[in-house]
């Protein structure tokens, strides 16, 4: 039976050969090379069955399937093994696909999903947030993956970062702060670009080692 399906895929040479594979099998396919593009197909064509890259520019795949009020079955693809992203997908009802894909194991398991829309399952509710935020007076510096960041705010439980460039941040990463004094193991929250250039994300704090705990905690008391 053929399907509809959304292809949302940032590289446009993955994308071509993933519309002329699908298409091959009779399947009607429209793709978006952008999440934003991703998420409006979504609401006007009303795939069957949408295929998504993880790492879509300042966005993720995930973040488009909690954007789908219609629950489309879908299928994650990611040329990086994680663990920790599988298991998110797989929380939303999401398929995992490692690139590169073998095309007869996407074909078949197209074929096999059902048309139908599910109840995806609501992402879990966070804690409310208990911590007094802190601006940090004219952006406090840091580096993410070797890269410069800003600290815009802080609390005991996160902060949130600016930073100049549309990269995919990862679902947990250090932050190192200038001196490279501290490193502070932290998960990623949300991310978003701010419209300017720039992009801007949220993190909680998610290291267990009492140490590096309260080393960040001095450095939240010292901002006024």
């Amino acid at each position: 039976m053929a399907k509809k399906v959304l292809v949302v895929e940032d590289d446009d040479a993955a994308r071509s050969g993933l519309i002329r594979l699908i298409s091959s099998r009779g399947h009607e396919v429209f793709a978006a090379s952008t999440f934003e593009d991703g998420k409006r197909l979504l609401k006007t064509h009303h795939p069957d069955v949408l295929i998504t890259d993880i790492r879509l520019g300042a966005f993720n795949g995930l973040q488009l399937l909690l954007s789908d009020s219609e629950h489309t079955q879908a299928i994650v693809a990611t040329a990086f093994s994680d663990h920790v992203l599988e298991a998110e997908a797989k929380k939303l009802g999401a398929h995992f696909l490692l690139k590169p894909i073998v095309p007869a194991m996407l074909l078949d398991l197209i074929d096999e999903l059902p048309t139908a829309p599910f109840k995806r399952p609501a992402a879990p509710a966070r804690p409310i947030r208990r911590w007094q935020r802190k601006m940090a007076p004219q952006g406090l510096a840091a580096e993410i993956n070797s890269s410069p960041a800003r600290v815009l705010d802080v609390s005991y439980g996160g902060l949130r970062l600016g930073f100049g460039d549309a990269r995919s941040l990862p679902h947990s990463f250090d932050v190192v702060l200038p001196d490279g004094s501290l490193a502070v193991p932290v998960e990623l929250i949300w991310q978003s670009a701010t419209g300017f250039g720039g992009v801007e994300c949220g993190v909680a704090i998610s290291s267990v080692n009492h140490e590096t705990v309260r080393a960040w905690h001095g450095i939240v008391d010292a901002i006024a």
